[in-house]
């Protein structure tokens, strides 16, 4: 019977570390259950709050266990050898994908909805996870990209407003450039950009090469921009006589002084009212942003119903304390519909990217 008492009690402190570590994880796994609406990216943090508490707890109920001090050295001596291989080898694992996502998270890059480039991927950013973010392209498609190689390569945030839109032509030596600058200036404006202006970015032995630059206040219609004023250089080019052909056209093929200018048409055709192309394009990637919005409110709303409680402590006057109480009452009820709200959309995207 004693040699029983000495065997539970020998047993008691690992199992107190274990219920310890349990509740430790249940307590997190709740805390963000309820930060969920409001806290950017949760699940990485979550994730990473829960492997340190794992890694700690495992470190205690071996430092606990009935066993010789010298046995608890060598189980701590390999477990010290596996982490180092692990973090030693994380650059090509599964563990390196969650340090990159962590380190992501922790810099604040970009998030959801954002428009970015990633080496040769452009797109805007649907989700971001502990492993990999999801970006939708320009051709609607998604790809997965694992963190690591976000942590490894430039990453190119495109502002939401005020960002640069720019395209280039080259055109020979024998154009005034002021006469070039001007129709192009005339093409960014004609396009609906801000404040143009026009670089030389290069002398070629045939050629000058002129790029022209303005700024887009919105920048959710980046790419048809951009179309936009490829097209409205190549009309304003010709509404001023300058032809855009290559200088060596004359020598490849005779044409008799022939300018290569199109007619201009007079007539514009009807415009209907219809979606961008941004908008067809990245549909998954606006509603992303879309609940970002949403959950940036939600913090809002816990800034005020904070602030609103704080005056509850110097406010005696009862009629004063039930209108400031009703606020209160009624900023919850809005954050539960907006969170069903987030809830439902999250789950319509989950399963729309499937």
């Amino acid at each position: 019977m004693e040699q029983i008492l000495k065997f539970l009690e020998a047993l008691l402190q690992p199992a107190v570390v274990i219920l310890i570590l349990v509740l430790l994880l249940i307590l997190n796994t709740w805390i963000f259950k309820k930060l969920k609406s409001t806290a950017l990216n949760g699940s990485i943090t979550k994730g990473a709050i829960s492997f340190f508490i794992t890694l700690v707890g495992l470190l205690a109920f071996i430092l606990v266990m009935p066993i010789e001090q010298s046995l608890k050295g060598q189980i701590l001596s390999f477990l010290a050898i596996i982490i180092s291989a692990g973090i030693a080898l994380s650059s090509t694992t599964v563990l390196g994908n969650l340090i990159a996502g962590i380190m992501n998270n922790s810099m604040n890059r970009f998030r959801n909805g954002d428009l970015i480039r990633i080496g040769d991927f452009q797109g805007r950013v649907i989700r971001k996870s502990v492993f990999h973010t999801e970006i939708q392209l320009e051709d609607s498609n998604f790809i997965t990209i694992p963190n690591l190689y976000i942590a490894s390569n430039p990453v190119k945030l495109t502002r939401k407003s005020n960002t640069v839109v720019s395209t280039s032509v080259s055109l020979g030596y024998d154009i005034s450039r002021i006469k070039i600058e001007t129709a192009l200036k005339e093409a960014a404006v004609a396009t609906g950009l801000k404040d143009p202006y026009v670089y030389i970015t290069g002398l070629t032995d045939f050629s000058v090469v002129y790029k022209i630059h303005g700024f887009l206040d919105d920048s959710s219609n980046f790419f048809s921009t951009s179309s936009l004023l490829n097209a409205m250089v190549m009309d304003k080019l010709h509404e001023h006589n300058i032809e855009i052909v290559s200088p060596a056209f004359m020598n490849q093929r005779r044409v008799d002084e022939k300018e290569f200018i199109p007619r201009q048409v007079t007539e514009e055709p009807e415009k209907k009212v219809e979606k961008s192309p941004e908008e067809l394009v990245f549909d998954e990637a606006i509603k992303s942003e879309k609940l970002e919005i949403k959950k940036d409110y939600l913090a809002e709303i816990d800034k005020k119903q904070d602030a609103l409680k704080e005056s509850l402590k110097d406010i005696k006057d009862k009629q004063e304390t039930d209108k400031i109480k009703a606020a209160v009452k009624r900023y919850d009820d809005l954050k539960e519909r907006i969170r069903k709200n987030i809830e439902e959309q999250e789950k319509s995207n989950k399963d729309a990217t499937k």
